[in-house]
């Protein structure tokens, strides 16, 4: 069911933790009450959309933006560029004004969240404020404030905005604001860029699936029975409506990747310490077992170097002490002519649904027709992968997690994985991390002796893998199990650049329910296999994950992520 925005979405009534009374149940209640509505009354009344039309959505939404009638045609059409360098470039010769260009996207971000719940904070009157002083410094001096002059850029509510609130979903953090804007603002607002909204998560920043007690549930714009994905679900759905051009998320085990994958979007998790992290409000600070890292969501593989290439060329290390010193490089006229790429459909945990195969299989002969070299990539433990993700992310117990939830709001099943484990001693993290450093150093291993499969002697440039082992899912109401997850977390464990490229969508005929490839691993693989509905996963989008084995090479991995598009483009033309 569609999330109201006018309304607070409770869930359902759970018990509240030992110690929490009925008074300051309440108390969480009303103040989320209150943040909600004081979140949908920042939406004008000009930009509501009827109740009648809300009570009687499709489950895809995505027509509904420009039936509904509150966007001009001009509006449209400066919404629907997916590519930021051609939105820059039109506002730096005075096609457009950031003014015009930033209301648009603020109105369609409004018309977005009313469909699908994707919003947290709503800065528009700021954002056109700041669009106008770009206006009138364009106009005087003739040149843009920075490479990013006018662009609309989303962030997912992480990200410190001075005098505003960072709940991450969260009833405890609600009227807390950040006391200055995190490195990342400050150097966007310097290119010349123009953040103008927040969008939402899951509460403990630690789920799939994007639901808190603050802000309610997002649901996925092409199917609002399926999930946006978590933890950048609200960024997904936002960019899918065009409700803005470029975002920026947060990955820890896949939460930029795994939103891309559900809402159709490219994306990229760079290496950690790549884009600065000081000032982003988070859970589980200061544990470097895995870490979280900063990275782009769109439409096109060039919004992702757009953002990239500026924030990079901004040198962030002079800002954020942990920010790895290295410049923007490659272009795409810098690769091998002819690639060395290693596919894995499998894992050995659960087997991919139909769609998921056809999406890796249709990419890999497509970059075999196109003269790349295709090699299967084996010899990965993905079951210690996933084991170790596990053990590392729960290594507190979930004590740092429950010391959000002092309000007294209760624990939403999908979003609290860890509750159950058991905080390790410092003796036991020790030999954890020895564990965790085998397993990089496996890795390096096998990616060196990759190379005498080559016919070029070299080892594989990239990985073609799935992002989950099936599509866009339905609504959960618990964690998503390890295993479905385990193509993200493992890129996350070993610190690698990972992307996402749509390359289709479901088709009920060629993605038929069939027989499993092979036996079965387990009687979870059964099940999960046996769960696939096609009906249940209308209009979900197919997406590849390609993975660069070397660390700090993001301009490398999506000048290879052109690459692979290209090729992918190319085979679905010669089908038809």
């Amino acid at each position: 069911m569609l999330v109201n925005p006018a309304v607070h979405p409770l869930l359902p009534a759970q018990l509240p933790p030992n110690g929490i009374t009925k008074a300051e149940k309440a108390s969480w209640a009303i103040e989320a009450a209150a943040k909600k509505a004081a979140q949908s009354a920042l939406i004008p009344s000009a930009w509501r959309l009827p109740s009648t039309l809300l009570d009687t959505l499709p489950l895809d939404v995505r027509p509904v933006v420009i039936a509904c009638g509150l966007l001009t045609a001009r509006q449209v059409t400066i919404t629907e560029i997916d590519e930021a360098s051609v939105l820059i470039a039109r506002l730096r010769i005075g096609e457009y004004s950031a003014v015009e260009v930033t209301e648009a996207f603020c109105l369609r971000a409004a018309i977005a969240h009313q469909l699908t719940n994707c919003l947290t904070e709503i800065l528009f009157d700021s954002a056109l404020a700041r669009a106008k002083q770009l206006d009138e410094h364009l106009a005087r001096t003739g040149e843009p404030v920075g490479p990013l002059h006018g662009l609309p850029v989303s962030l997912k509510d992480q990200f410190d905005i001075a005098n505003v609130d960072s709940t991450i979903g969260f009833t405890s953090l609600i009227g807390r604001p950040a006391q200055r804007n995190s490195v990342l603002v400050d150097l966007l607002e310097r290119l010349g860029a123009i953040v103008f909204c927040k969008t939402n998560v899951p509460q403990t920043l630690m789920a799939a699936e994007t639901n808190n007690n603050v802000f309610g549930r997002t649901v996925n714009p092409r199917n609002r029975n399926l999930t946006s994905g978590g933890s950048s679900g609200g960024e997904g759905a936002l960019l899918a409506l065009k409700g803005s051009i470029v975002g920026v998320g947060t990955d820890y085990g896949g939460s930029i990747r795994v939103p891309s994958h559900c809402c159709g979007l490219y994306s990229l998790r760079p290496t950690t310490r790549r884009l600065p992290y000081a000032g982003v409000t988070n859970v589980m600070k200061g544990y470097e077992g895995m870490e979280s890292t900063i990275g782009p969501m769109a439409r096109s593989i060039d919004s992702l170097e757009v953002l990239m290439r500026a924030v990079v060329g901004a040198e962030p290390w002079l800002f954020d002490a942990k920010t790895v010193e290295r410049p923007w490089r490659l272009s795409t006229s810098e690769l091998p002519k002819k690639l060395h790429i290693a596919f894995a459909l499998d894992n050995g945990l659960v087997h991919s649904h139909p769609p998921i195969r056809r999406a890796i299989n249709e990419t890999v002969v497509a970059l075999a027709r196109a003269g790349h070299q295709v090699t299967p990539l084996e010899g990965i433990d993905w079951r210690e992968a996933r084991d170790l993700v596990g053990l590392i992310s729960g290594a507190d117990g979930g004590a740092d997690l429950r010391s959000f939830l002092s309000s007294g709001e209760p624990v939403i099943p999908e979003a609290f994985p860890f509750a159950t484990s058991t905080a390790l001693t410092v003796h036991e993290l020790s030999q954890l991390m020895q564990r965790r450093d085998a397993f990089r150093q496996d890795f390096l291993q096998l990616w060196r002796e990759s190379a005498r499969l080559s016919e070029e002697g070299r080892p594989f440039d990239l990985v073609v893998c799935p992002v989950t082992t099936h599509l866009a899912w339905p609504h959960l109401g618990r964690p998503q199990d390890s295993e479905l997850i385990t193509w993200t977390t493992t890129w996350s464990l070993l610190d690698l650049p990972a992307c996402t490229v749509p390359v289709g969508e479901l088709d009920p005929l060629k993605d038929a329910p069939s027989p499993p490839p092979e036996p079965f691993f387990s009687q979870q693989d059964q099940q999960h296999w046996e769960s696939y509905v096609p009906e249940t996963f209308e209009n979900a989008p197919l997406i590849v994950q390609l993975v660069n084995p070397r660390r700090f090479r993001e301009d490398e991995l999506l000048a290879m992520a052109r690459v692979v598009e290209e090729a992918v483009r190319g085979g679905q033309s010669e089908e038809q």
